[in-house]
C-alpha cells in the first residue's frame, strides 16, 4: 500500500478519481495541436480553477509521480502543489500540512536523473517554499531529510543545494515576504544547520540548545566544502554531472558568506577550496 495514501485522505475527502480524469483531459486539449483555440482557452481556464479544488494537492501529487504522464502534465501536478502551499498555507490544519510536507519530500525522494531540468528544480522549489513556512517550528527534521538525500546521488545532491542556496539567499536579504515573517526563527535555524557543531559550542554557548534542527556534527559549511574538494578530485572536464555539482557547491557556498560565523569559515578552510576551485580551468566555476 502506497505510506502516503493515509496522507492523501487529509487533504481530501476522498479520491475524486473523475476531477482528475478532466484534469487530464484539459492538459492534453492544451497541448493536441489539432485543439482549437477556443477548446485551448476554456482548458485553460478549467486548469486554473483546478488549483482551488479541494483535491488539487492530492491530484498534483499522483501526476508529478507519475513517469508515464508526458513532463507538461507532471509540471503541472507540482504547479497545483505550489498553489497550496502559497496561497492556502493559511488554511490548512496541522495535519494537513503535514501531508503536503510528506508530499514534497516525497517527490524529492523520486526525483530520477532522466526527469527535466525543471521538473527537478521545481520539485526543489517546493521544498523550499514549505521550509520558509514550516521549518523550525512544526517541521524539525528538514536536516536529516536533507542529509538523507544529499547521500542519494548526484541529481539528488542538486535539489539540496538549491534548498540550501535559496534559503541561504531569502532568508537574509530580507526582501522575500514569506521568509521575512519568520526570519529570525530561519535565520538561526540556518545558522544551526551550517555550522560545525564544535564551532556553535564555542562561539554561541548561550544558544538555545534544545532547537533539535541539525542532524550531525559537520554542519552544511564543511559538507560543502567536502563535496567541492570530492568534485573537484573527478574527471570534471568530461563529466558534466560532476561540473554542474561543482558550479551549484560554489552558488551555495557564496550564497551563505554573507552571514555564516567568520569562525565557521576558518575551521573548515572555506578560502583554501575556493582558491582551489578558481585554479581549475572551468569558466563557470571561476565565475561562480
Amino acid at each position: 500500500m502506497d505510506a502516503a495514501a493515509p496522507k492523501a485522505a487529509v487533504l481530501a475527502n476522498g479520491h475524486d478519481s473523475s476531477h482528475l480524469t478532466q484534469v487530464l483531459q484539459a492538459l492534453q486539449a492544451i497541448y493536441d495541436p489539432s485543439s482549437s483555440n477556443d477548446t485551448r482557452r476554456q482548458a485553460t481556464e478549467y486548469l486554473e480553477k483546478a488549483k482551488q479544488h479541494a483535491e488539487a494537492p492530492s491530484h498534483g501529487r499522483t501526476l508529478a509521480l507519475d513517469r508515464s504522464q508526458p513532463a507538461q502534465l507532471r509540471h503541472y501536478g507540482l504547479t497545483l502543489l505550489e498553489y497550496s502551499i502559497k496561497y492556502n498555507w493559511e488554511e490548512f490544519s496541522p495535519e494537513q500540512a503535514e501531508a503536503l510536507r510528506t508530499y514534497v519530500v516525497e517527490l524529492a525522494q523520486n526525483i530520477a536523473e532522466q526527469d527535466p531540468l525543471y521538473l527537478r528544480n521545481k520539485v526543489a522549489q517546493l521544498w523550499t517554499e514549505v521550509a520558509k513556512r514550516s521549518w523550525g517550528a512544526e517541521w524539525m527534521n528538514m536536516d536529516q531529510l536533507l542529509v538523507e538525500l544529499w547521500q542519494t546521488s548526484l541529481h539528488h545532491q542538486a535539489v539540496v543545494l538549491y534548498v540550501l542556496e535559496t534559503l541561504s539567499e531569502e532568508v537574509f536579504n530580507r526582501e522575500d515576504p514569506t521568509a521575512g515573517l519568520r526570519g529570525s526563527d530561519l535565520g538561526r535555524a540556518c545558522v544551526e544547520i551550517f555550522t560545525p557543531a564544535a564551532v556553535l559550542t564555542e562561539h554561541l554557548p548561550t544558544r538555545d540548545k534544545n532547537l533539535d534542527l541539525r542532524y550531525g556534527d559537520e554542519g552544511w559549511l564543511q559538507r560543502l566544502c567536502d563535496n567541492l574538494a570530492w568534485c573537484l578530485s573527478q574527471d570534471y572536464q568530461n563529466q558534466e554531472a560532476v561540473r554542474i555539482c561543482a558550479v551549484k557547491t560554489m552558488a551555495a557556498l557564496r550564497a551563505s558568506m554573507t552571514w555564516v560565523i567568520p569562525k565557521a569559515i576558518a575551521s573548515v578552510h572555506v578560502i583554501e577550496h575556493v582558491c582551489k576551485a578558481l585554479a581549475v580551468p572551468v569558466v563557470e566555476l571561476q565565475l561562480v
